[in-house]
């Protein structure tokens, strides 16, 4: 059974913008690219197939200086990540990107890394970056594997030249002494300890009515179950991650730290218009999306958020659940509760499908925001899991067939304008599914039209930047601005 978890694959990383495939994925790989090579660095020639989706966006994106911080062992948060290259280079480390053909890998954000340490030792990693920060490892000097950095894992090679990988929740100490090259990988992530509790929406429903429990408690109790953490300190991490997302909210109201690609910054003046009645209809509809417009603002000028459930859908749920705490004055509690009932939602979707915009479009991105976003909503006013989940799906459902069209690789235009639109849109899901709407389409069905619809759209139109509003006259003319 696939080990998900909602703070390893939901909500979160906490990580720098703008995209949680592009910084994050990247980040983590070259963290296990570094202990896979088991020395300090020398060089790492990075390689990315020219029909996927890197090959157009890595630069825009920020793949070299994620990819580069994690190949030298810093934090993300560092603030040697924004000269990563020029840093790495000053060590003595070269990090270069080219693009190539790959064999092995048919992933999108598949890329081949060659690596070499300053003791002459070289390590050869096909990698992919999945979705949501989540990383693949599938090749190791030529030969499969399959490591995802969610546990201590211990590659072995033996007689016949094929890898065997051994991996546990704690540290190994096999005695590998036999085998004719051995390689270690930390995890990247929290690791399994308990028992997965549910594993689609109609049993995670069942659960929560069984126990009496709100959408919230549920995916509480799954998490503490799943990482074998108390509930105290479960809810402590979830209101870490609201503190980052009301902090890049507030960045993103500061024109003066906005520093994006394309678009200069807006989002303070609609809060400001809101909050003097200058908008046609205003409330916490629209304070919401002008929060969610605040966050996409301070992602995309690779400032610190958390992915809700990627880097490019990181506002909706920040401007959601901060404009209900403030409109309802909800207890700390109660904001974790709200998070956890959106979590519960992503949670569905991460092993039904995907995050990955590459894969299946904005649908599974932005549409998964605000389908989890209308779960929060629910929770908040006091609706039950069941409630929540319709709630989730109507979402879904009007967001189905969604392109991902980046303008000019960035995640700027059109995604923030749909942050903020999905925020707003939660509002109405939910109150649609507490008035008596009677959904049709259950949450699980609704994901699995979701991912096909997605998988079938063509490749212009899944994050390539290549189709959609990226070709339109007006978006091949837009300036960069730095």
């Amino acid at each position: 059974m696939a080990f998900i978890s909602i703070f390893n694959d939901v909500l979160g990383p906490v990580m720098r913008g703008p995209s949680s495939s592009h910084t994050a994925g990247a980040y983590r790989i070259g963290l296990v690219v570094r202990d896979l090579l088991g020395e300090e660095p020398r060089s790492a020639q990075v390689f990315f197939d020219p029909n996927g989706s890197m090959a157009p966006t890595h630069e825009p994106l920020g793949v070299d200086l994620a990819f580069t911080a994690g190949l030298m062992g810093w934090s993300m948060l560092d603030e040697r990540y924004f000269e990563a290259r020029e840093r790495a280079q000053a060590e003595g480390v070269s990090v270069e990107f080219d693009l190539s053909p790959l064999e092995h890998t048919d992933h999108p954000n598949g890329m081949l890394i060659e690596t070499e340490s300053r003791f002459g030792g070289t390590v050869s990693v096909v990698a992919e970056a999945v979705g949501g920060g989540g990383i693949r490892i599938v090749r190791l000097d030529g030969r499969p594997v399959n490591l995802d950095g969610k546990s201590h894992a211990v590659v072995a090679e033996v007689e016949d030249g094929s890898l065997e990988t051994i991996s546990s929740a704690e540290p190994l100490h096999q005695d590998l002494s036999g085998a004719e090259k051995v390689w270690t990988v930390s995890p990247v992530f929290f690791v399994q300890k308990g028992e997965v509790l549910f594993e689609s929406a109609r049993e995670m429903v069942v659960f929560a009515e069984d126990h009496r429990h709100s959408l919230g408690e549920t995916a509480l109790a799954y998490e503490s179950e799943l990482l074998g953490m108390g509930v105290s300190e479960i809810v402590d991490e979830m209101l870490r991650r609201f503190d980052i997302m009301e902090q890049s909210v507030a960045a993103g109201l500061d024109d003066e730290q906005s520093d994006m690609l394309l678009l200069q910054p807006t989002a303070a003046g609609v809060f400001d218009a809101e909050r003097r009645g200058k908008l046609a209809i205003g409330g916490v509809h629209a304070r919401a999306a002008a929060r969610a417009l605040a966050v996409m603002h301070h992602c995309n000028s690779r400032g610190v958020i958390c992915a809700a459930p990627t880097g490019g859908s990181a506002g909706t749920l920040p401007g959601v659940v901060a404009s209900l705490a403030e409109a309802m004055d909800l207890s700390r509690h109660k904001i974790a509760l709200a998070l956890f009932a959106a979590s519960a939602v992503g949670l569905i979707v991460a092993r039904r499908a995907t995050f990955a915009a590459e894969i299946a479009g904005c649908q599974v991105e932005i549409g998964v925001s605000g389908a989890m976003a209308a779960a929060a909503v629910v929770e908040a006013a006091g609706g039950s899991a069941r409630q929540a989940a319709d709630a989730a799906a109507i979402s879904l459902q009007n967001t189905m067939g969604s392109p991902c069209d980046p303008v000019a690789g960035a995640c700027e235009v059109p995604c923030h304008t749909r942050n903020a639109v999905a925020a707003s849109s939660a509002f109405t899901c939910a109150d649609l599914i507490l008035g008596g709407y009677a959904n049709p389409i259950p949450l699980d069905e609704t994901i699995d039209a979701s991912y096909e619809v997605g998988r079938a759209l063509p490749g212009e139109l899944r994050c390539t930047a290549r189709g959609g509003c990226a070709v339109t006259p007006s978006g091949l003319g837009m300036r960069r601005l730095r």
